[in-house]
């Protein structure tokens, strides 16, 4: 009985008070039944008048024929009405608390398969729409720290907010039953911290999940190697090919 009191008081508020509501009803139901089974010849006609009382509805189909079954009746619409209006409320708080925290990048992502792109920038963004456009269903994860809020508002991205070399912020993003994980560049900051950051991610998502396919985005030629041997599949050194794109555009 302890460890079953000590199960529910760890579920969420929102969960509790389902319980609580139901629980109320229920026992309501049954009471009723019991009190007038003639007019409430199943416990569900019991419930049902609960819930339609307490829900201050009202259909007159089923009414309190007795002393004891109005008493019920009056203590049901003063307790269920308040439990009602409550859960009500609740549960709006509970969907506006949860959409911010979806928007602030604070929710757990759960689907497996999915990509995740490392970085706010053009070059995700583009990635973003090429990788939907080849397949709209595809789920993608994107790991930020620069910006507070999902910057996708068509909701078909997942955002997390956060530095990605932290193993709570890879946890929300799933990172462990990730299919391939694709870390760009951080233009806010010098070159060579760039690097040393998306090494470090690397060092970090490949011990999560070594399974996990790794494409990072290498500015200086000197942390390729360090690259790879942190154990990235793929890296893509931009400066040799914007460098080797500018060559041809001159010569």
């Amino acid at each position: 009985m302890r460890a079953i009191a000590l199960h529910y008081l760890r579920l969420p508020t929102f969960l509790r008070l389902v319980i609580i509501v139901f629980t109320v009803l229920f026992l309501f139901g049954i009471i009723m039944h019991n009190i007038e089974p003639n007019k409430f010849g199943t416990v569900f006609d019991g419930i049902y008048w609960a819930v339609v009382t307490a829900s201050t509805v009202g259909y007159g189909d089923l009414v309190a024929q007795t002393f004891w079954g109005k008493v019920l009746t009056i203590l049901l619409i003063f307790s269920g009405t308040a439990f009602i209006t409550y859960f009500f409320t609740q549960f709006a708080t509970y969907t506006v608390k949860r959409q911010n925290a979806l928007v602030d990048g604070e929710v757990h992502y759960r689907k497996n398969g999915h990509i995740v792109i490392v970085g706010y920038n053009e070059r995700s963004k583009d990635l973003v729409g090429q990788l939907h456009h080849e397949n709209p269903e595809q789920d993608i994860v994107l790991i930020d720290r620069t910006v507070k809020r999902n910057p996708f508002p068509n909701g078909k991205i997942h955002f997390v907010h956060g530095k990605a070399y932290e193993d709570q912020v890879l946890e929300k993003a799933n990172v462990r039953f990730a299919h391939t994980v694709v870390i760009t560049a951080n233009n806010e900051v010098s070159e060579e911290q760039s690097d040393m950051d998306a090494i470090l991610t690397i060092i970090a998502v490949c011990g999560m999940s070594p399974t996990a396919r790794t494409v990072v985005e290498i500015l200086t030629a000197t942390q390729c190697e360090n690259a790879k041997r942190a154990g990235a599949e793929k890296i893509i050194h931009t400066s040799t090919i914007v460098s080797t794109n500018l060559f041809n555009k001159i010569v």
